[in-house]
């Protein structure tokens, strides 16, 4: 992988919030614990960043066919 998960960790903690606040008429609960409780924010943050960094590398890696 390009970037190691710590150094993608650092660029996308922001849009993670970002996203996280767009849900907030889906589960006003949730996110006001992630942006009011502090380790529950550091215990989901790494757990959403290892995510969404997983599913852009399966994004990106050519199809096993040979297929793009």
């Amino acid at each position: 992988m390009a970037n190691p998960l710590d150094k993608f960790q650092l660029g996308v903690r922001k849009l993670i919030e970002d996203l996280i606040i767009q849900r907030m008429a889906d589960n006003d609960k949730t996110v006001t614990r992630y942006m009011d409780d502090g380790e529950f924010q550091r215990t989901a943050f790494p757990i959403l960043a290892k995510e969404i960094c997983e599913a852009i590398y399966e994004q990106r890696k050519p199809a096993r066919d040979g297929t793009a």
